[in-house]
């Protein structure tokens, strides 16, 4: 977890100037450099590197070769050294990710992302071209965010550093405000200002005195790979490898525990590999909620630790407080943000880099990674097996509760021998419409729609958003690898990894994440429906990649924790005043944004019945708060 940041010059104050501001950045972003920080300068750029040793090499950059031709600042890890190594005709094993990435800009130019794997962001100064050339990893791990102007060319790992050398006019962009509202990251290159902007995964940008262009250089596809025989011995070859490269370089690695089928499986795969290096066994860190919670993993956490292959630290959750610390937590954020569990999650960050753990492993993302296969039942809809599809939903009645009938039937009316009726249904719809163009229209109405002020709404087109890129598009959903591509494809993926650097950068703690590596990615997009979905078991091919490996309570469990009961006890117990002052009393600040009649009711409804609490009731009052918090701090940055 190091720090980037750089200012161009393009017109207008000298370079001593830069100098002074790329100092201001540094010290802004201090937190993510504890192991040390320097810059570099040349006659119309300022490189900043904050630093922190996660992979033993040579000490903070920036770096330059060629006498300063090239010189680059970069927060990365690359997988594929020995590749590029190879490519490169470098013989020196030793030479740091940076220097790699430099070698392979002289190699291939603005190609040069395409060939990497791992997580990186980085910016390399082409003194000759005059031309600044920056990239974001596949799929967004490493942030990159940055701000234009006549003047300078700002960029930066958050956006802290940008607004603290006064670059950008720091004026809240109501388009992010709808999408946060909504839930919607749907604009890969918007931040809650609306002149700083975020590099989008898997693109670079070549910034000159004149111009700015961005260029996507990786699109997800499936591996073309020939595939083994068994899926499943496949996946932990490249599972176990995933592991190994997120381990490299460091002995201060620990993992985060929860209990599910993820972070045990990274647990113990990379509990493994340390015994089998005559290694200390793995530090753990688990969240134990009291006996009983719907949020108690308790007992599936004990199965892992009794393979005695981990260390696990026990982190209480007495009294949760969703809101403490919420004003810290939205200054390193730079803005609100889609986590309600932030909070607990840095408590793990901050128990982890209490006990000098520098890498933790996390198994956020395996859902996406590896996939529910729930695109299978379309599949097996469409085949009109339908025998096979109510199996597997009956399977997976976990899922669907009590409307696993009722979504069955769903799929025979869509699919099925019902079509006919649907298709007259639809028809005698359509020209009751036109007969009495009143009538209000049946629709499916979007959960969060009622949160957002109308007014809102129809100035930053959320619908309109929603249908374009928050919604499955209905062609998506026919096959499981359309399915697939398009969740790995969602804003929510980068939005969540910005989210969690952010967090665990302010104790001193590096996130890696094992399920997103392009090898492990292309090869789960490449699988059939049926390794993701078998017997109502989503993940499969994991399951069975993890025979042996994991406890079976834990690799063939069905259920997840019910995290909404814990954010709403923990609101109503430690907030209620708070909530009263943010909603009731003091709500002008958020009234231009929500509908306020329609928060106010939802607040009162889980007063009134905490346990009968809807989703969208707790989101409509999680938001709102957080919105209002965050308004409040940037009226006082605005103030004198």
């Amino acid at each position: 977890m190091s720090g980037l940041a750089g200012i161009l010059l393009r017109q207008g104050p000298p370079p001593t100037v830069a100098a002074t501001d790329i100092q201001k950045m540094l010290a802004r972003m201090r937190h993510r450099g504890p192991d040390g920080s320097s810059w570099w300068l040349d006659t119309d750029i300022a490189l900043g590197h904050a630093w922190l040793n996660t992979t033993d090499e040579a000490g903070p950059g920036p770096l330059t070769m060629g006498g300063g031709k090239l010189a680059i600042t970069a927060d990365c890890r690359l997988d594929n050294r020995d590749e590029l190594l190879a490519r490169l005709g470098i013989r020196d094993k030793s030479v740091a990710d940076a220097k790699l990435i430099m070698s392979a800009y002289l190699r291939w130019g603005e190609a040069c992302p395409f060939h990497l794997q791992g997580d990186f962001a980085f910016a390399v100064w082409d003194s000759e071209r005059q031309l600044l050339f920056c990239a974001r990893d596949q799929f967004g791990v490493k942030p990159f965010y940055y701000h234009s102007a006549a003047q300078r060319f700002v960029f930066a790992s958050e956006i802290g550093p940008i607004l603290a050398v006064g670059e950008s006019s720091a004026t809240i962009s109501e388009h992010q405000i709808a999408g946060f509202l909504a839930g919607l990251p749907d604009d890969p290159q918007s931040t809650p200002y609306t002149d700083i902007f975020r590099l989008p995964a898997s693109h670079s940008l070549t910034a000159t005195a004149h111009q700015v262009a961005l260029r996507r250089y990786w699109k997800i596809e499936p591996s073309s790979t020939p595939m083994r025989s068994d899926a499943a011995e496949e996946f932990r070859h490249l599972f176990e490898q995933s592991v190994k490269n997120r381990t490299r370089g460091t002995s201060s690695v620990g993992a985060m525990l929860s209990g599910g089928l993820d972070s045990s499986s990274i647990a113990c795969v990379a509990g493994r590999q340390n015994a089998a290096g005559s290694k200390q066994k793995l530090p753990t860190f688990s969240l134990i909620f009291e006996k009983g919670s719907p949020s108690d993993e308790r007992p599936f956490i004990d199965e892992v630790l009794r393979q005695n292959e981990v260390d696990g630290t026990m982190i209480a959750v007495d009294n949760y407080a969703p809101f403490a610390e919420f004003e810290r937590i939205l200054e390193e954020q730079g803005g609100p943000f889609l986590a309600p569990g932030l909070s607990l999650t840095r408590s793990i960050y901050r128990a982890a880099g209490a006990k000098g753990i520098k890498v933790l492993l996390d198994g956020h993302g395996g859902d996406e990674v590896v996939s529910q296969g729930y695109g299978y039942l379309h599949e097996l809809a469409i085949a009109r097996r339908w025998m096979d599809l109510w199996r597997e939903m009956r399977g997976d009645a976990v899922l669907f509760g009590d409307e696993t009938l009722e979504i069955y039937f769903k799929f025979l009316t869509v699919y099925g021998p019902a079509w006919r009726i649907a298709k007259l249904r639809e028809t005698a719809k359509r020209a009751m419409n036109k007969l009495w163009p009143r009538s209000p229209r049946i629709a499916q109405r979007p959960s969060w729609l009622g949160l957002i002020n109308p007014d809102l709404a129809r100035r930053t087109d959320i619908v309109g958003r929603f249908h374009r890129s928050g919604a499955m598009p209905p062609s998506m959903r026919s096959t499981e690898a359309l399915t697939h591509r398009w969740i790995l494809s969602n804003g929510l993926v980068p939005h969540a990894f910005e989210v969690l650097d952010k967090a665990a950068a302010n104790f001193g703690v590096e996130p890696r994440y094992p399920f997103w590596d392009k090898p492990l990615v292309e090869f789960c997009l490449s699988l059939p429906g049926e390794q993701k979905l078998h017997q109502g078991f989503g993940r499969h091919v994991l399951r069975r990649a993890m025979e042996g490996v994991l406890p079976p309570a834990v690799q063939w469990r069905r259920d997840k924790i019910d995290f909404k009961s814990n954010l709403v006890s923990g609101m109503l117990r430690n907030h209620r005043s708070l909530l009263n002052s943010l909603l009731v009393s003091d709500a002008s600040l958020i009234e231009p944004y929500v509908n306020l009649p329609e928060v106010t009711a939802a607040y009162d409804r889980i007063s009134r019945l905490p346990d009968q609490a809807t989703l969208p009731d707790v989101q409509y009052v999680w938001r709102s708060a957080s919105l209002s918090l965050w308004l409040r701090q940037v009226q006082r940055r605005g103030s004198p």
